[in-house]
């Protein structure tokens, strides 16, 4: 068996997400093609976002790709102190729940035009 230092570990960890953050910006921008914004600004915008993503933590991977759906769409919201708090607080429920009730209060929203 193969042992890997933590260096390597970390690094390992790194690519797997800078694919992981490509990866969804490229099917984001397949299932939406009104997302016109330029990779150059994209993909570092989507990387600060999932940078703090890590921090709350989300666990699932689906979770961290509507972390950075919402993040498409609403750039910079995790930075809101409300939404800050709200994924940050032990409520009961894990973060990735907090994550997903706030993109369906954001959907909702959405439809009713609020």
């Amino acid at each position: 068996m193969m042992k890997l230092t933590e260096c390597q570990c970390a690094k390992v960890s790194y690519l797997e997400d800078d694919e992981l953050i490509k990866d969804t910006a490229l099917r984001i921008k397949k299932k939406h093609p009104q997302i016109t914004e330029s990779d150059v600004t994209y993909l570092p915008r989507l990387k600060a976002a999932f940078e703090y993503a890590n921090t709350i933590p989300l666990k699932e991977e689906n979770t961290r790709r509507n972390f950075l759906l919402l993040e498409t769409f609403y750039p910079d919201f995790y930075q809101n102190p409300e939404v800050d708090k709200w994924l940050r607080t032990p409520n009961g429920y894990s973060a990735d729940q907090r994550l997903e009730d706030y993109k369906h209060v954001m959907i909702n929203r959405e439809r009713r035009r609020l």
